[in-house]
Order: C-alpha cells, then sequence, then structure tokens
C-alpha cells in the first residue's frame, strides 16, 4: 500500500466516492468541501493506494487549527487555512468498505501524524462516532469529552493526542 498526497482531480473525485460510501449523505462532506481542501490544506489531504492496481482505497484529510477545543462542527466549514495553527484537525478517514479491517485506516493515521509531528505541531484532535473511539485509542488518542456538535443527528466525541 501507498500513502501519498492527493494529487489530481481524479483523486479528489475517488476520494470523495470513498467518503459517501462510509458516511450517511447528511454526514458526509461534498464534492466540493472535498475540492477545497485539496485547495486549501493539500499538505494534509492523504489517500491510500493499493499499490497493485493503483486503486485509491483510503483517505485522510486535516486542518490546522489555532487551539484543541472544538467548539462545534465549524471547523468542518473553514475556507482558509490558518497557516499558524498548531493543532492538526482530522476532518475525514475512510476507507472503502472491501478494504476495511485491513489497516489502512491505521496507516492513514499513522502517517497523519508523522507528518504533524515533523512539520512542529503540538497535537492532533478530531470528532469521531461512539463506535470508533476504541480505534483512536488504541493509536494514541485520549477521550476528551462529548462534542456539543449534531451534525447529520450523529453525537459526536472529542478526542486529542498531543505532544508538546
Amino acid at each position: 500500500m501507498l500513502i501519498r498526497p492527493v494529487e489530481s482531480d481524479n483523486d479528489v473525485k475517488m476520494a470523495y466516492e470513498i467518503e459517501i460510501a462510509v458516511f450517511s449523505k447528511e454526514a458526509a462532506a461534498t464534492i466540493e468541501a472535498f475540492h477545497m481542501r485539496k485547495h486549501l490544506f493539500g499538505t494534509y489531504f492523504l489517500v491510500a493506494e493499493n499499490e497493485p492496481n493503483h486503486q485509491i482505497i483510503g483517505v485522510t484529510n486535516s486542518v490546522k487549527i489555532h487551539n484543541k477545543e472544538l467548539a462545534d462542527d465549524s471547523i468542518k466549514q473553514l475556507t482558509h487555512p490558518a497557516e499558524n495553527g498548531q493543532y492538526l484537525c482530522i476532518l475525514t478517514i475512510a476507507v472503502h468498505p472491501s478494504y476495511q479491517r485491513r489497516g489502512v485506516a491505521t496507516e492513514l493515521l499513522q502517517r497523519i501524524i508523522e507528518i504533524a509531528r515533523k512539520d512542529g505541531l503540538k497535537g492532533i484532535v478530531l470528532m469521531c462516532e461512539e463506535h470508533l473511539i476504541s480505534f483512536y485509542e488504541k493509536n494514541g488518542f485520549v477521550y476528551a469529552a462529548p462534542s456539543n456538535s449534531q451534525h447529520a443527528g450523529i453525537q459526536w466525541h472529542e478526542m486529542n493526542l498531543i505532544w508538546k
């Protein structure tokens, strides 16, 4: 498996198809949001590619923010980067259903952690659904609190991985 930055509009399209295969229509980002994330936050927009056939099988994208508190889901609507942000907020980690439970999400997460550390950030924050809490805990994240966000009628949970 190859983890690499999103390079083209076709990469964005393929990543978006994974997003809508994994999340409900209400919870999934739009294709426009994915294009914006590539344009504004490209450094933190990665795909996992199945090397034999170059099929995109997973995606993660994130944005720099100024503090570790996530007041609500408005972070997903950002339209400009926090260039001096000290934290990374993961917006999406999604793996095509045919490739789930094969370590793809873990590899994507470990790569984004590696990039955030290399960039000198203080840590990573995110909101996830309850069934994903144990996945993030296994990868070093700490449960912070139930989120105030009710995006798509889902109870989200805030987690973080702070190293500075």
